[in-house]
């Protein structure tokens, strides 16, 4: 994984960029939101006791807080970001 963060905002609360993940699966919790728009590649993600939702390249979504759950990269993915922290 890597993340290339390209903006903050001068109290630190929010910040934008970009994330590059190779194929493989993870386990995620978020406790912000975040803004995601999928520039490339391909993942399924997995809320914990909830379906799957397959997303790939252009597709955009809010991850709410308190989201837990598996992201499976299908195929090597980079996103745009922008998030609360």
């Amino acid at each position: 994984m890597k993340t290339w963060v390209q903006h903050k905002s001068n109290d630190g609360g929010m910040v934008s960029g970009y994330w590059e993940a190779t194929p493989g699966t993870y386990h995620a919790t978020y406790t912000e939101y975040e803004f995601v728009h999928i520039i490339e590649g391909k993942l399924t993600i997995t809320p914990d006791g909830g379906a799957s939702v397959f997303l790939g390249s252009g597709d955009a979504f809010v991850v709410e807080p308190g989201f837990r759950g598996l992201w499976k990269i299908e195929e090597t993915i980079r996103k745009h970001f922008c998030s609360k922290v």
